[in-house]
């Protein structure tokens, strides 16, 4: 068979059945990739639930341990208070251009004062405000390691009106000291010679039972060097000898201050700056009443009825041997143009030789003011003391009798009698003859103000019975 009889004979193929065949196999195909994907899918679906599950069940946990711990909510609530911090101020802090703030209580430093000279007038302390961006001021805030000085180079003795400076702020910020200025003597230093006392400080570390004693210090002056004005307002120089827990004899090099009257420490130089003292404990101690000394003039018209001691008695500390000598302690009440009725105090208890300490230093004293009259008494009998040899004793003229006024409040006034006022002449140590004698009067009522209007003097004869 010829070849074109076997190109003919060749098997005919159905294209359209093939076509839709392929087509039926793509279909399976897809449907079968469709439903592995749905089934990838769901898988994750799954996956991610349970993932989720786990997450909340762990974060659960972890807030119950959390919240079981003292340590872990602070340190959660600082995180929660520096997130709010952050959203209220941070993007002002961080993105505000210009902003503003005060410094107060900044130290002002000197610098370059001649060692001849002191300087007065400088305060110890300016405020300070600052202007520019936001985030410099912050962290100048808190870096404090700024200045403000003030320079005395080359200055020599005299009054001078000076700029404070600064230094050390960042070059943003406008900065401005207030005051910006102040007004600076420069005087000349002088050297004095002081005498040396003592206080005892930290007294209340120290046991109510004992009390402290100088035995000894090394030293009975002490040079200061300033001013000629601050070294007139020097009241004491005082060794401050610490007796804090001290049960026994001791030593110490005590440090020196100098105070005014007021109480305040003064700036001084001092040569030494301490003395070495020798100290003494004791434990013994007695009680002794207050009294009380009127100090001071009231005005006329007015006088001081009574007073009243918030208490009348303290106990005294020291040495046995000079307590004995003690019998009372005293204290200064300034009742100087007072009008009315006034309690005053924290009234210093007046500390003598041999008194370490007090069971309290102070006490108040109610006084009462109350106007007064003035009232005459006549013949008042003189009497006669001291007639031991039983003289008989007669007095010239009309002398026999006195005349008195009598101040005092108008109650005390109207209740006075004659009876209770005493006119008396002293003939103790004298002979039969005539003499010239003193009368003296008395009352019953120490707050009652006598004045003898009769004579001072009268004649008298004396003669044997």
């Amino acid at each position: 068979m010829s070849p074109r009889n076997q190109k003919n004979n060749r098997p005919l193929k159905d294209t359209t059945t093939d076509f839709f065949l392929k087509i039926i196999e793509k279909e399976k195909d897809q449907t079968s990739k469709d439903t592995s994907s749905k089934e990838s899918v769901n898988e994750k679906k799954v996956k991610a639930i349970d993932t989720g599950a786990r997450f909340y069940n762990y974060m659960n946990q972890l807030l119950d341990k959390i919240l079981s711990s003292k340590v872990s909510i602070t340190i959660l609530s600082f995180v929660m208070a520096a997130v709010l911090f952050y959203s209220v101020s941070g993007k002002d802090i961080l993105t505000s251009p210009t902003s503003g703030a005060t410094l107060e209580n900044v130290p002002v430093y000197v610098e370059n004062l001649d060692d001849s000279l002191e300087a007065s007038g400088i305060p110890e302390s300016v405020s300070v405000v600052l202007v520019g961006p936001s985030l410099d001021i912050y962290k100048t805030n808190f870096s404090r390691d700024y200045q403000v000085y003030l320079d005395l180079q080359d200055l020599d003795e005299g009054d001078y009106v000076l700029n404070l400076r600064t230094r050390n702020f960042p070059e943003s910020l406008q900065v401005v000291s207030i005051p910006s200025s102040i007004k600076v003597t420069l005087a000349k230093k002088v050297t004095r010679t002081f005498d040396l006392g003592y206080r005892f400080i930290n007294e209340d570390q120290l046991d109510s039972k004992y009390s402290v004693s100088v035995n000894q210090m090394d030293l009975d002056t002490v040079e200061l060097r300033a001013s000629e004005e601050t070294l007139s307002r020097v009241e004491t120089v005082e060794a401050c000898i610490d007796v804090s827990d001290k049960t026994e004899d001791f030593e110490q090099n005590a440090r020196i201050r100098a105070y005014d009257s007021n109480g305040e420490e003064l700036n001084v130089e001092m040569s030494p700056e301490s003395v070495h003292v020798t100290c003494q404990v004791s434990s013994y101690s007695k009680t002794v009443p207050i009294h009380v000394n009127l100090v001071g003039n009231l005005p006329t018209g007015y006088q001081v009825s009574q007073y009243t001691l918030s208490q009348s008695e303290v106990t005294i500390f020291g040495l046995e041997e000079q307590l004995n000598e003690i019998q009372q302690v005293e204290v200064d009440v300034d009742i100087t143009d007072l009008k009315s009725s006034t309690t005053m105090t924290n009234l210093a208890l007046k500390k003598i030789a041999g008194i370490n300490k007090f069971s309290q230093d102070a006490i108040d004293v109610s006084v009462e003011i109350e106007k007064v009259i003035t009232k005459k008494f006549d013949n008042i009998p003189i009497k006669v003391l001291n007639n031991s040899r039983d003289y008989k004793v007669s007095f010239a003229g009309q002398g026999q009798n006195a005349s008195v006024s009598v101040t005092g409040t108008e109650d005390k006034i109207n209740t006075l009698k004659v009876d209770n006022i005493q006119a008396t002449i002293d003939i103790d140590g004298l002979d039969v003859g005539t003499h010239q004698v003193n009368v003296k009067i008395a009352g019953d009522d120490e707050t009652l103000t006598m004045k003898l209007l009769s004579s001072s003097k009268v004649t008298i004869n004396i003669e044997r019975n």
